[in-house]
């Protein structure tokens, strides 16, 4: 009789214990807000260093072109229709981005591309990144210039940039 009694007491606690866990599952799905994705805020889209020279950027460009950051490549380049491999060379724009674009007020058409350069683009990686941009930019057609970073940046300087390849 002990032996029955103590099955049962064991399964007993089995049952309260499996009941326990699927309450506080089922309390955790209740709490959790309905429909939450597992996003936040970035911040910034631009580092203080990309900030500084946009400022000195806008003085330079004025009202002539309207100025854009963080865009992606694939947003201001295509991969050729018919092109046999088309996905690949898609996907090896579809994560990068150029830090700031300058685009026609009118059309907003991208005119001429900005890519500042700090030393991080003397790594290999970058380096190897860096050339394949600058062949995507110029098979495009699409000006793109790169100026590296700096201290203080001279708006006059960067209007000559511009002019010089518009």
């Amino acid at each position: 009789m002990d032996f029955i009694f103590n099955i049962l007491i064991g399964w007993w606690h089995i049952w309260i214990g499996l009941a326990v866990f699927f309450a506080l599952v089922l309390l955790m799905r209740i709490w959790a807000s309905p429909g939450r994705l597992p996003y936040v805020a970035r911040g910034q889209l631009v580092t203080k260093t990309e900030l500084r020279f946009y400022k000195s950027l806008s003085k330079a460009v004025q009202d002539d072109w309207e100025i854009f950051a963080m865009v992606r490549i694939a947003d201001l380049l295509r991969v050729e229709k018919g092109e046999k491999h088309r996905r690949k060379w898609l996907n090896k724009i579809l994560a990068k981005h150029i830090d700031f674009v300058l685009c026609d007020p009118g059309s907003l058409e991208p005119i001429v591309c900005i890519e500042l350069d700090d030393p991080s683009h003397n790594r290999k990686e970058r380096i190897e990144r860096d050339i394949f941009v600058n062949d995507a930019f110029k098979s495009a057609d699409l000006p793109l210039l790169r100026i590296p970073t700096q201290p203080k940046y001279l708006s006059r300087e960067i209007r000559e940039l511009i002019d010089d390849v518009t």
